[in-house]
């Protein structure tokens, strides 16, 4: 039975821009879009081509009225509070027999035994509290052994490579021709663009359900390094850029600081940089370079050349 009612929870912020453009341009099939907006937002939402429903997150009885009669529910909401919605949307699903499920955690692969390693204490606690990446993994993981009536689906992008480009996370920065170079750039890490990542959600949709059931699911749409990126700037631009070494271990070191002196959000942050950039195969995702939907993906995939001349026409180099 093919996926074609499909419930989004979250209008905002770029993810959600591209995923919802992929759904509504498709047209085989053409999705039956809802869109979850927070009633108390005091923002009118509207998106051409798609329901847009006020909904209370924490009102289940709201909430399981906004989902009912879906196929599948996307949860868009992103940060801390993306996990709680995850919650309250799989409790939802439940109630009202939708299948399938896509939480909210789209980046890298937190399920990694060098993500885990990072993203825990030793105790196995989540390192923030208000994020638990790991600890949220592991529980949509528990619905195939629970035999639950509704499964999950979730995509490993790894990087948002468009935005790092444009320097929307610190290491790469064009606006300041300025890139830290991880361990002097050498390790690998895959990424993909937001448009590729909206192509690849409704690939996904497209593909036999039995196939994307409870599944991990890896993407790729270029593989590079933080060395190679620095040279393809320089390339492009012509000019030349700042190239600020930092150790992988010295990172291990700032986190710890950060850990011991109770600054979780730091901790956290540079938990996120080391786990992309370390080469360990968290942020390293080479195989998803194979993906292609079984036939459904028909975004082109872009080099790392393309795809930072795009980026520097969006951005002001200085």
């Amino acid at each position: 039975m093919a996926f074609k009612k499909i419930v989004v929870a979250g209008s905002s912020g770029n993810l959600a821009d591209h995923v919802l453009k992929a759904l509504l341009d498709c047209t085989t099939p053409k999705f039956d879009v809802t869109v979850l907006t927070r009633s108390n937002s005091g923002k009118k939402v509207s998106v051409p081509g798609a329901r847009v429903v006020p909904v209370n997150y924490g009102d289940k009885a709201d909430l399981a009225a906004a989902v009912s009669g879906a196929d599948a529910i996307m949860n868009l909401v992103s940060g801390k509070v993306g996990g709680v919605v995850d919650k309250q949307l799989l409790e939802a699903a439940k109630e009202t027999g939708v299948r399938r499920i896509f939480p909210c955690w789209c980046g890298m692969d937190v399920l990694h035994p060098s993500a885990v390693a990072l993203f825990t204490r030793p105790d196995g606690s989540p390192l923030a509290p208000v994020v638990s990446p790991v600890q949220d993994a592991r529980k949509f993981l528990a619905l195939a052994e629970e035999n639950s009536t509704v499964s999950f689906t979730t995509l490993i992008p790894s990087l948002f490579i468009d935005a790092a480009l444009e320097g929307r996370f610190g290491t790469i920065e064009p606006q300041n021709r300025k890139i830290t170079l991880f361990d002097d750039g050498k390790h690998h890490v895959t990424g993909s663009s937001l448009p590729f990542i909206g192509a690849c959600f409704v690939a996904v949709l497209q593909m036999d359900e039995e196939k994307t059931k409870n599944k991990r699911i890896r993407v790729a749409e270029v593989r590079t390094s933080l060395k190679e990126i620095a040279e393809t700037f320089e390339k492009v631009t012509k000019l030349e850029f700042e190239k600020v070494p930092v150790s992988i271990e010295s990172m291990l070191a700032k986190r710890q600081k950060a850990l011991e002196e109770g600054q979780i959000i730091p901790a956290f942050y540079t938990s996120l940089m080391t786990a992309v950039f370390n080469g360990s195969g968290a942020g390293d995702i080479e195989d998803g370079l194979q993906f292609d939907g079984d036939g459904f993906l028909t975004l082109k995939r872009k080099s790392i050349e393309e795809l930072v001349t795009e980026a520097v026409a969006k951005v002001d180099i200085a």
